[in-house]
Protein backbone atom coordinates (compact mmCIF):
# COMPACT_ATOMS: atom_id res chain seq x y z
CA UNK A 1 0.00 0.00 0.00
CA UNK A 2 2.76 2.59 0.80
CA UNK A 3 4.60 1.71 -2.51
CA UNK A 4 1.47 2.30 -3.96
CA UNK A 5 1.37 5.64 -2.24
CA UNK A 6 5.04 6.61 -3.14
CA UNK A 7 4.04 5.62 -6.97
CA UNK A 8 1.63 8.01 -7.04
CA UNK A 9 3.05 10.77 -5.32
CA UNK A 10 6.02 10.45 -7.77
CA UNK A 11 3.96 10.48 -10.72
CA UNK A 12 2.10 13.83 -9.85
CA UNK A 13 5.23 14.99 -8.33
CA UNK A 14 3.77 15.14 -4.61
CA UNK A 15 5.76 16.69 -2.06
CA UNK A 16 5.10 18.75 0.80
CA UNK A 17 6.09 21.72 -0.50
CA UNK A 18 3.76 21.10 -3.15
CA UNK A 19 1.04 19.86 -1.12
CA UNK A 20 0.98 23.76 0.46
CA UNK A 21 0.31 25.09 -2.63
CA UNK A 22 -1.72 22.92 -3.30
CA UNK A 23 -4.27 23.40 0.01
CA UNK A 24 -3.85 27.07 -0.87
CA UNK A 25 -5.37 27.13 -4.51
CA UNK A 26 -7.92 24.27 -3.33
CA UNK A 27 -8.88 26.81 -0.54
CA UNK A 28 -9.49 29.62 -3.12
CA UNK A 29 -11.82 26.72 -5.44
CA UNK A 30 -13.50 26.19 -2.62
CA UNK A 31 -13.63 29.74 -0.73
CA UNK A 32 -14.16 31.33 -4.59
CA UNK A 33 -18.24 30.54 -4.96
CA UNK A 34 -19.42 31.62 -1.33
CA UNK A 35 -16.96 35.00 -2.08
CA UNK A 36 -18.73 35.16 -5.64
CA UNK A 37 -22.36 34.61 -3.67
CA UNK A 38 -22.04 36.88 -1.16
CA UNK A 39 -21.26 39.47 -3.96
CA UNK A 40 -24.03 38.44 -5.37
CA UNK A 41 -26.31 39.19 -2.79
CA UNK A 42 -24.54 42.14 -0.53
CA UNK A 43 -23.24 44.02 -3.86
CA UNK A 44 -25.01 45.58 -6.65
CA UNK A 45 -24.11 45.41 -10.53
CA UNK A 46 -22.35 48.63 -10.16
CA UNK A 47 -20.66 47.72 -6.88
CA UNK A 48 -19.23 44.16 -8.39
CA UNK A 49 -18.18 46.09 -11.60
CA UNK A 50 -16.21 48.29 -9.25
CA UNK A 51 -14.91 45.73 -6.74
CA UNK A 52 -13.84 43.79 -9.65
CA UNK A 53 -12.26 47.34 -11.33
CA UNK A 54 -10.14 48.40 -8.40
CA UNK A 55 -8.58 44.39 -8.40
CA UNK A 56 -8.16 44.97 -12.10
CA UNK A 57 -5.38 48.23 -10.71
CA UNK A 58 -3.87 46.28 -7.89
CA UNK A 59 -2.75 43.62 -10.63
CA UNK A 60 -0.63 46.14 -12.97
CA UNK A 61 1.37 45.75 -9.98
CA UNK A 62 3.11 42.67 -12.50
CA UNK A 63 3.41 45.66 -15.37
CA UNK A 64 5.88 47.07 -12.73
CA UNK A 65 7.74 44.26 -11.58
CA UNK A 66 8.60 43.50 -14.93
CA UNK A 67 8.97 39.66 -14.83
CA UNK A 68 12.17 40.38 -12.48
CA UNK A 69 10.51 37.93 -9.96
CA UNK A 70 10.82 34.75 -12.01
CA UNK A 71 14.87 35.81 -12.50
CA UNK A 72 15.46 36.35 -8.88
CA UNK A 73 14.20 32.16 -8.17
CA UNK A 74 16.46 30.97 -11.18
CA UNK A 75 19.35 32.86 -9.87
CA UNK A 76 18.53 32.58 -5.86
CA UNK A 77 17.61 28.75 -7.11
CA UNK A 78 21.14 28.08 -8.93
CA UNK A 79 22.95 29.09 -5.80
CA UNK A 80 20.74 26.97 -3.26
CA UNK A 81 23.05 23.62 -3.49
CA UNK A 82 25.89 26.23 -2.39
CA UNK A 83 23.91 28.43 0.22
CA UNK A 84 21.92 25.01 1.71
CA UNK A 85 20.12 27.44 3.79
CA UNK A 86 18.50 24.25 5.81
CA UNK A 87 22.17 23.17 7.15
CA UNK A 88 24.10 25.09 9.46
CA UNK A 89 26.01 27.87 7.79
CA UNK A 90 29.74 26.62 6.69
CA UNK A 91 31.69 29.87 7.36
CA UNK A 92 34.34 28.80 6.80
CA UNK A 93 33.73 27.46 3.61
CA UNK A 94 34.94 29.17 0.59
CA UNK A 95 32.44 28.00 -2.01
CA UNK A 96 29.71 28.82 1.03
CA UNK A 97 30.85 32.76 0.82
CA UNK A 98 31.71 32.94 -2.93
CA UNK A 99 27.94 32.22 -3.14
CA UNK A 100 26.55 34.05 -0.52
CA UNK A 101 28.44 36.87 -2.11
CA UNK A 102 26.63 36.41 -4.98
CA UNK A 103 23.49 36.36 -3.24
CA UNK A 104 24.40 39.79 -1.19
CA UNK A 105 24.82 41.45 -4.44
CA UNK A 106 21.08 39.98 -5.97
CA UNK A 107 19.62 40.81 -3.15
CA UNK A 108 20.49 44.37 -2.50
CA UNK A 109 20.23 45.26 -5.97
CA UNK A 110 16.90 43.59 -6.10
CA UNK A 111 15.23 45.69 -3.22
CA UNK A 112 16.67 49.13 -4.41
CA UNK A 113 14.84 48.06 -7.83
CA UNK A 114 11.56 47.28 -6.69
CA UNK A 115 11.46 50.30 -3.74
CA UNK A 116 11.34 52.44 -6.86
CA UNK A 117 8.87 50.01 -8.87
CA UNK A 118 6.43 50.29 -5.88
CA UNK A 119 6.32 53.48 -5.60
CA UNK A 120 5.68 54.35 -9.15
CA UNK A 121 3.38 51.33 -9.21
CA UNK A 122 1.26 53.28 -6.72
CA UNK A 123 1.44 57.07 -8.48
CA UNK A 124 0.86 55.26 -11.84
CA UNK A 125 -2.25 53.31 -10.27
CA UNK A 126 -3.70 55.53 -8.47
CA UNK A 127 -3.63 58.02 -11.30
CA UNK A 128 -5.05 55.31 -13.57
CA UNK A 129 -7.94 54.25 -11.26
CA UNK A 130 -8.81 57.35 -10.77
CA UNK A 131 -9.27 58.65 -14.24
CA UNK A 132 -11.32 55.04 -15.34
CA UNK A 133 -13.25 55.08 -12.08
CA UNK A 134 -14.44 58.76 -12.38
CA UNK A 135 -15.60 58.13 -16.22
CA UNK A 136 -17.97 55.01 -15.45
CA UNK A 137 -21.75 55.56 -15.59
CA UNK A 138 -23.43 54.46 -12.43
CA UNK A 139 -27.07 53.22 -12.32
CA UNK A 140 -26.84 53.95 -8.57
CA UNK A 141 -23.70 56.47 -7.29
CA UNK A 142 -20.64 53.70 -5.75
CA UNK A 143 -18.01 55.74 -3.55
CA UNK A 144 -14.87 54.50 -4.93
CA UNK A 145 -12.28 57.35 -3.82
CA UNK A 146 -11.62 56.58 -0.23
CA UNK A 147 -11.32 52.69 -0.84
CA UNK A 148 -8.56 53.25 -3.86
CA UNK A 149 -6.27 55.81 -1.84
CA UNK A 150 -5.87 53.17 0.64
CA UNK A 151 -5.85 49.50 -0.99
CA UNK A 152 -2.84 51.17 -3.52
CA UNK A 153 -0.30 51.74 -0.28
CA UNK A 154 -0.67 48.29 0.43
CA UNK A 155 -0.21 47.11 -2.43
CA UNK A 156 2.62 49.20 -3.22
CA UNK A 157 4.64 47.76 0.06
CA UNK A 158 3.86 44.58 -0.70
CA UNK A 159 5.77 45.20 -4.30
CA UNK A 160 9.01 46.87 -2.30
CA UNK A 161 9.00 43.57 -0.20
CA UNK A 162 8.33 40.86 -2.87
CA UNK A 163 11.96 40.07 -3.76
CA UNK A 164 12.88 38.86 -0.46
CA UNK A 165 9.56 36.32 -0.70
CA UNK A 166 10.80 35.56 -4.37
CA UNK A 167 14.74 34.56 -3.24
CA UNK A 168 13.35 32.52 -0.05
CA UNK A 169 11.08 30.25 -2.39
CA UNK A 170 14.44 30.20 -4.23
CA UNK A 171 16.89 28.85 -2.31
CA UNK A 172 14.99 26.42 -0.39
CA UNK A 173 12.43 28.10 1.63
CA UNK A 174 9.68 26.90 -0.83
CA UNK A 175 7.62 25.39 2.20
CA UNK A 176 7.38 28.26 4.16
CA UNK A 177 6.61 30.87 1.76
CA UNK A 178 3.50 28.19 0.36
CA UNK A 179 2.49 27.70 4.04
CA UNK A 180 2.01 31.89 4.41
CA UNK A 181 0.48 31.62 1.25
CA UNK A 182 -2.10 29.55 2.48
CA UNK A 183 -2.47 31.34 5.36
CA UNK A 184 -2.84 34.81 3.47
CA UNK A 185 -5.77 33.18 1.43
CA UNK A 186 -7.07 31.53 4.10
CA UNK A 187 -7.57 34.72 6.31
CA UNK A 188 -8.38 36.95 2.98
CA UNK A 189 -11.22 35.15 2.65
CA UNK A 190 -12.64 35.47 5.94
CA UNK A 191 -12.03 38.91 5.83
CA UNK A 192 -13.56 39.58 2.72
CA UNK A 193 -16.46 37.70 3.64
CA UNK A 194 -16.72 39.45 7.26
CA UNK A 195 -16.46 42.58 5.45
CA UNK A 196 -19.43 41.81 2.68
CA UNK A 197 -21.62 40.21 5.32
CA UNK A 198 -21.51 43.51 7.32
CA UNK A 199 -22.18 45.69 4.29
CA UNK A 200 -18.78 47.27 4.08
CA UNK A 201 -19.21 46.64 -0.05
CA UNK A 202 -16.14 47.46 -2.10
CA UNK A 203 -13.78 47.99 1.15
CA UNK A 204 -13.40 44.46 1.56
CA UNK A 205 -10.99 44.84 -0.93
CA UNK A 206 -9.35 46.98 1.00
CA UNK A 207 -9.21 45.09 3.87
CA UNK A 208 -8.37 41.73 1.89
CA UNK A 209 -4.78 43.64 0.90
CA UNK A 210 -4.14 44.79 3.90
CA UNK A 211 -4.48 41.54 5.28
CA UNK A 212 -1.84 40.14 2.86
CA UNK A 213 0.38 43.17 3.26
CA UNK A 214 0.98 42.06 7.02
CA UNK A 215 1.19 38.33 6.22
CA UNK A 216 4.09 39.51 3.39
CA UNK A 217 5.79 41.92 6.44
CA UNK A 218 5.96 38.72 8.64
CA UNK A 219 7.25 36.68 6.58
CA UNK A 220 10.31 38.41 5.44
CA UNK A 221 10.73 40.06 8.91
CA UNK A 222 10.31 36.51 10.91
CA UNK A 223 11.65 34.10 8.12
CA UNK A 224 13.63 35.92 5.95
CA UNK A 225 16.03 38.35 8.18
CA UNK A 226 17.50 35.07 9.44
CA UNK A 227 18.24 34.10 6.42
CA UNK A 228 19.70 37.19 4.58
CA UNK A 229 21.72 38.36 7.70
CA UNK A 230 24.74 35.86 7.73
CA UNK A 231 24.28 36.65 3.97
CA UNK A 232 24.35 40.69 3.63
CA UNK A 233 27.03 40.44 6.50
CA UNK A 234 29.78 39.75 3.64
CA UNK A 235 31.86 42.37 2.59
CA UNK A 236 32.97 43.49 -0.36
CA UNK A 237 31.72 43.24 -4.24
CA UNK A 238 31.75 39.69 -6.01
CA UNK A 239 33.72 39.36 -8.82
CA UNK A 240 31.71 36.12 -10.15
CA UNK A 241 28.19 38.29 -10.16
CA UNK A 242 26.65 42.12 -11.39
CA UNK A 243 23.51 43.08 -11.50
CA UNK A 244 24.29 45.02 -14.69
CA UNK A 245 25.89 42.36 -16.70
CA UNK A 246 24.24 38.98 -15.60
CA UNK A 247 20.51 40.14 -14.47
CA UNK A 248 19.75 43.13 -16.78
CA UNK A 249 20.95 41.21 -19.90
CA UNK A 250 18.64 38.39 -19.45
CA UNK A 251 16.05 40.17 -17.25
CA UNK A 252 14.81 42.70 -19.94
CA UNK A 253 14.20 39.91 -22.34
CA UNK A 254 11.84 38.90 -19.32
CA UNK A 255 10.30 42.29 -18.57
CA UNK A 256 9.22 42.66 -22.12
CA UNK A 257 7.58 39.27 -22.51
CA UNK A 258 6.14 39.67 -19.16
CA UNK A 259 4.86 43.23 -19.72
CA UNK A 260 3.30 41.95 -23.19
CA UNK A 261 1.86 39.08 -21.32
CA UNK A 262 0.08 41.13 -19.22
CA UNK A 263 -1.36 43.53 -21.41
CA UNK A 264 -2.18 40.35 -23.63
CA UNK A 265 -4.07 38.25 -20.73
CA UNK A 266 -4.82 40.80 -17.37
CA UNK A 267 -6.38 43.53 -19.04
CA UNK A 268 -10.22 42.29 -20.07
CA UNK A 269 -11.89 44.34 -17.28
CA UNK A 270 -9.83 47.26 -17.71
CA UNK A 271 -10.93 47.01 -21.19
CA UNK A 272 -14.84 46.91 -20.61
CA UNK A 273 -14.25 49.83 -18.56
CA UNK A 274 -12.23 51.80 -20.34
CA UNK A 275 -13.67 51.24 -24.19
CA UNK A 276 -17.32 50.63 -23.09
CA UNK A 277 -17.45 52.32 -19.84
CA UNK A 278 -20.26 49.78 -18.43
CA UNK A 279 -19.48 48.92 -15.01
CA UNK A 280 -23.02 46.01 -15.00
CA UNK A 281 -20.86 44.52 -17.77
CA UNK A 282 -17.54 44.50 -16.37
CA UNK A 283 -18.66 42.86 -12.99
CA UNK A 284 -20.10 40.51 -15.06
CA UNK A 285 -16.72 39.63 -16.56
CA UNK A 286 -15.03 40.26 -13.58
CA UNK A 287 -16.70 37.53 -11.70
CA UNK A 288 -16.37 34.79 -14.34
CA UNK A 289 -13.09 35.56 -14.60
CA UNK A 290 -12.60 35.54 -10.84
CA UNK A 291 -13.15 31.56 -11.05
CA UNK A 292 -11.60 31.36 -14.22
CA UNK A 293 -8.13 32.60 -12.46
CA UNK A 294 -8.78 30.51 -9.79
CA UNK A 295 -8.58 27.40 -11.95
CA UNK A 296 -5.50 28.01 -13.86
CA UNK A 297 -3.48 29.07 -10.21
CA UNK A 298 -5.10 25.58 -8.89
CA UNK A 299 -3.39 24.05 -12.26
CA UNK A 300 -0.69 26.14 -12.11
CA UNK A 301 0.24 24.96 -8.48
CA UNK A 302 2.44 21.72 -9.86
CA UNK A 303 4.66 24.69 -11.97
CA UNK A 304 4.67 27.13 -8.84
CA UNK A 305 6.16 24.54 -6.54
CA UNK A 306 8.78 22.76 -8.99
CA UNK A 307 10.06 26.24 -10.73
CA UNK A 308 12.55 26.16 -8.15
CA UNK A 309 13.61 22.73 -7.69
CA UNK A 310 13.28 22.50 -11.47
CA UNK A 311 15.53 25.15 -11.35
CA UNK A 312 17.81 23.77 -8.65
CA UNK A 313 18.89 20.48 -10.86
CA UNK A 314 19.61 22.54 -13.89
CA UNK A 315 21.98 24.21 -11.97
CA UNK A 316 23.16 20.92 -9.80
CA UNK A 317 23.71 19.76 -14.00
CA UNK A 318 20.69 17.19 -13.38
CA UNK A 319 18.90 17.82 -16.83
CA UNK A 320 17.39 15.03 -17.64
CA UNK A 321 15.67 14.40 -14.73
CA UNK A 322 14.27 17.82 -14.38
CA UNK A 323 13.03 17.56 -18.22
CA UNK A 324 11.56 14.26 -16.91
CA UNK A 325 9.34 15.67 -13.78
CA UNK A 326 8.36 18.94 -16.24
CA UNK A 327 6.58 16.52 -18.51
CA UNK A 328 4.61 14.82 -15.86
CA UNK A 329 3.74 18.46 -14.30
CA UNK A 330 2.44 19.19 -17.97
CA UNK A 331 0.10 16.40 -17.67
CA UNK A 332 -1.17 16.52 -14.73
CA UNK A 333 -2.02 20.17 -14.23
CA UNK A 334 -3.32 20.39 -18.33
CA UNK A 335 -5.61 17.01 -17.25
CA UNK A 336 -7.13 19.27 -13.90
CA UNK A 337 -7.48 22.30 -15.71
CA UNK A 338 -9.41 20.91 -18.61
CA UNK A 339 -11.78 18.93 -16.05
CA UNK A 340 -12.56 22.56 -14.21
CA UNK A 341 -13.87 24.59 -17.18
CA UNK A 342 -16.05 21.67 -18.19
CA UNK A 343 -17.32 21.94 -14.39
CA UNK A 344 -17.36 25.51 -14.35
CA UNK A 345 -19.06 25.76 -18.04
CA UNK A 346 -22.11 23.63 -16.62
CA UNK A 347 -22.16 25.22 -13.40
CA UNK A 348 -22.80 28.70 -15.04
CA UNK A 349 -25.11 27.07 -17.21
CA UNK A 350 -27.06 26.10 -14.39
CA UNK A 351 -26.83 28.96 -11.90
CA UNK A 352 -29.87 31.13 -13.02
CA UNK A 353 -31.76 27.92 -12.56
CA UNK A 354 -30.55 27.32 -9.49
CA UNK A 355 -30.96 30.68 -8.13
CA UNK A 356 -32.52 33.86 -10.28
CA UNK A 357 -29.97 36.22 -7.96
CA UNK A 358 -27.09 34.93 -10.05
CA UNK A 359 -29.16 35.11 -13.49
CA UNK A 360 -26.94 38.11 -14.86
CA UNK A 361 -24.06 37.68 -12.84
CA UNK A 362 -21.35 36.10 -15.29
CA UNK A 363 -20.87 35.99 -18.81
CA UNK A 364 -22.82 33.84 -20.60
CA UNK A 365 -21.39 29.74 -20.63
CA UNK A 366 -20.41 30.00 -24.55
CA UNK A 367 -18.35 32.79 -23.80
CA UNK A 368 -16.90 30.60 -20.14
CA UNK A 369 -16.21 27.95 -22.77
CA UNK A 370 -14.45 29.62 -25.38
CA UNK A 371 -11.89 31.45 -22.13
CA UNK A 372 -11.53 27.75 -21.38
CA UNK A 373 -9.97 26.68 -24.71
CA UNK A 374 -7.87 30.33 -24.31
CA UNK A 375 -6.43 29.36 -20.80
CA UNK A 376 -5.87 25.88 -21.77
CA UNK A 377 -3.31 27.11 -24.48
CA UNK A 378 -1.91 29.85 -22.23
CA UNK A 379 -0.98 27.17 -19.61
CA UNK A 380 0.49 25.13 -22.30
CA UNK A 381 2.70 28.01 -23.24
CA UNK A 382 3.55 28.99 -19.55
CA UNK A 383 4.94 25.25 -18.71
CA UNK A 384 7.46 25.62 -21.61
CA UNK A 385 8.15 28.93 -20.64
CA UNK A 386 8.92 28.31 -17.40
CA UNK A 387 10.95 25.61 -18.11
CA UNK A 388 13.26 27.39 -20.76
CA UNK A 389 13.79 30.07 -17.79
CA UNK A 390 14.53 27.53 -15.32
CA UNK A 391 17.21 26.72 -17.40
CA UNK A 392 18.50 30.60 -17.59
CA UNK A 393 17.73 31.00 -20.57
CA UNK A 394 16.24 34.21 -22.06
CA UNK A 395 12.37 33.87 -23.38
CA UNK A 396 12.06 33.46 -27.16
CA UNK A 397 12.70 36.71 -28.83
CA UNK A 398 10.31 35.46 -31.32
CA UNK A 399 7.50 35.50 -28.65
CA UNK A 400 7.53 39.54 -28.78
CA UNK A 401 5.72 40.14 -32.00
CA UNK A 402 3.75 37.31 -31.29
CA UNK A 403 2.39 39.06 -28.18
CA UNK A 404 1.80 41.89 -29.63
CA UNK A 405 -0.45 40.70 -32.68
CA UNK A 406 -1.99 39.11 -29.18
CA UNK A 407 -2.79 41.87 -27.71
CA UNK A 408 -3.63 44.03 -30.23
CA UNK A 409 -6.10 41.66 -31.67
CA UNK A 410 -7.41 41.60 -28.33
CA UNK A 411 -7.82 45.01 -27.20
CA UNK A 412 -9.12 45.85 -30.75
CA UNK A 413 -11.92 42.85 -30.05
CA UNK A 414 -12.63 44.47 -26.87
CA UNK A 415 -13.63 47.73 -28.77
CA UNK A 416 -15.51 46.50 -31.42
CA UNK A 417 -16.87 43.64 -29.80
CA UNK A 418 -17.18 43.88 -25.95
CA UNK A 419 -16.78 40.70 -23.97
CA UNK A 420 -17.32 38.42 -27.17
CA UNK A 421 -14.46 39.26 -28.96
CA UNK A 422 -12.29 39.38 -25.82
CA UNK A 423 -12.72 36.01 -25.48
CA UNK A 424 -12.43 34.82 -29.29
CA UNK A 425 -9.63 36.79 -29.60
CA UNK A 426 -8.10 35.49 -26.54
CA UNK A 427 -8.28 31.77 -27.74
CA UNK A 428 -7.48 32.57 -31.65
CA UNK A 429 -4.20 34.34 -30.70
CA UNK A 430 -3.32 31.71 -28.30
CA UNK A 431 -3.85 28.53 -30.44
CA UNK A 432 -3.32 29.74 -33.43
CA UNK A 433 -0.27 32.00 -33.02
CA UNK A 434 1.49 32.21 -29.58
CA UNK A 435 1.28 28.60 -28.33
CA UNK A 436 2.44 26.94 -32.06
CA UNK A 437 5.12 29.59 -31.63
CA UNK A 438 6.48 29.01 -27.98
CA UNK A 439 6.45 24.70 -28.82
CA UNK A 440 8.64 25.27 -31.81
CA UNK A 441 10.99 26.98 -29.73
CA UNK A 442 10.97 25.15 -26.56
CA UNK A 443 11.17 22.11 -28.63
CA UNK A 444 14.32 23.43 -29.92
CA UNK A 445 15.52 24.39 -26.41
CA UNK A 446 15.33 20.93 -25.88
CA UNK A 447 17.48 19.56 -27.53
CA UNK A 448 20.57 22.15 -26.81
Amino acid sequence: MNRRLAAWANRFQLDRSLLWVLAARIWQVVSGPLTICLIGIYMSLDEQGVYYGIFSFLTIQAFFELGLLSVLITFAGHEATSLNVHAPPAFESEAWQRAAMRMAELLRSSRRWFAAAGVVYGVVALVMGWRVLSDLEFTNPVAWQWPLLLVLPCAALTVVWSPNVAILEGIGLRETVYRIRLLQAFSGSLVVWGCLTMGLGIWSVVAATATQTLWTGYLVAVYGRPVFRPILAQVGQSAEFSWRKDVVPFQWKVAVNGVLYYVTTQCFVLIILWFSKDSAEAGRLGMTLTATAAIQMLAMAWVQAKYPVAASLHGAGKREQAGTMWQQIAISSSALLVLAFIALTLLVMLLPWLDPRFENRFVSPEIVAILGLGCLANHLSAIQSFYILSRRFPPLMIMIPAMIIAASSIWLAGYFYSTWGIACAYAASFWLVLLPLQTWGYLKLRKC
